[in-house]
């Protein structure tokens, strides 16, 4: 081979390893995070937002957790006196999230936490508490406010629902154990489930749920006066008022934008399969073919390994992290969704 020959090859190898350096992600796996706030109309919310390594901007995502009394990360807050395990669930998703070239954002709910208000359980502030977030990632330089997405657990699947079905800026949701059917049913099945793992026979579970059914009636009708029970109950019943008659599949037929599904098969308090295909129906329904259901064999509400006969008490044990199964299935689907 001739000189002129190997100096056109040198030339040629260092234009392809160019383009290919070029075509790198420049993602390291690095990334810093920080404590951040917002402002809403009556409290102050508190979080984390974790940055990747590198030049934004990025897409985003907000992890929204569930019901109860658990902090940004997936923990109990200090202050509440139950016992329930999650681990560092949603602390989890997110930094895995950041290692792939996310930025996330996760915050105490209004009344836990460093957070204020209250009712961060309720609907209404929940959602104003969501649409400021939302807001708060968008005025972030380092945020593609074309590419921001929402992962909601529980209940607050239900909130990603209902912010996406009506914020078409919202670019992808992914909803975890999220219910399909309106929350009073689901509320009953989770009764039935609970006398059942307690020794209840069948005449116990059908005059519990009578029970149950007569007492939805009378908040409906505004017959139950609240203010003449205790404090604790009261505020029990005016949560079962606020989201009983909310069905995550009315929102999922108006989501537009890409979503998953994760449901895990031992679920105490997400009946499946059949809540987590009514969502994804319910999404096709509404004209949405992108629409992924990903259902896990052996895991639980809190998408923790489960023996084969799951009961109430193991949402008390710390039972370790979230299946890094899960939080795989997240990560995948984001970076196929939104880059």
């Amino acid at each position: 081979m001739n000189l002129k020959k190997v100096v056109s090859l040198l030339i040629a190898t260092s234009l392809i390893l160019i383009v290919l350096g070029g075509c790198k992600s420049g993602i390291t796996g690095k990334f810093t995070e920080s404590e951040v706030s917002f402002q809403t109309e009556d409290s102050n919310i508190v979080g984390n937002l974790t940055v990747p390594e590198g030049k934004g901007p990025f897409p985003a995502v907000i992890v929204i957790s569930g019901s109860g009394p658990f902090d940004r990360n997936g923990d109990v807050d200090p202050r509440s006196t139950e016992a329930l395990a999650l681990s560092s669930t949603y602390k989890d998703i997110a930094q895995a999230l950041s290692k792939e070239g996310f930025i996330t954002l996760r915050y105490d709910k209004r009344g836990i936490g460093n957070s204020t208000g209250e009712g961060g359980d309720f609907p209404e502030p929940s959602l104003r508490d969501l649409e400021a977030a939302v807001a708060f990632l968008k005025d972030n330089p380092s945020v593609d406010p074309k590419r921001i997405a929402l992962v909601g657990h529980s209940i607050g699947g239900l909130w990603a629902l209902m912010e996406a079905a009506g914020n078409d800026s919202i670019a992808a949701v992914c909803v975890m154990a999220t219910p399909a059917k309106p929350m009073g049913e689901v509320l009953v099945e989770q009764i039935e489930w609970l006398v059942k793992s307690q020794g209840g026979n069948d005449t116990d579970v059908a005059t519990v749920v009578v029970q149950q059914r007569a007492i939805y009636e009378l908040l409906r009708s505004g017959e139950l006066d609240l203010s003449a029970l205790p404090p604790s109950v009261s505020y029990q019943y005016e949560f079962v008022k606020a989201i009983m008659d909310i069905a995550g599949a009315d929102y999922a037929r108006e989501i537009k934008c890409p979503a998953l599904i994760l449901q895990g098969e031992k679920d105490l308090f997400t009946t499946i399969p059949q809540e987590s295909q009514l969502l994804k129906e319910a999404i096709i329904e509404g004209g949405n073919q992108e629409v992924q259901l990903i259902t896990f064999p052996d895991l639980d509400h809190g998408f923790r390994a489960t023996p084969e006969q799951p009961s109430p008490s193991l949402y008390y044990e710390d039972r370790g992290p979230i299946s890094p199964d899960v939080v795989q299935a997240i990560a995948d689907w984001m970076k196929t969704t939104l880059r």
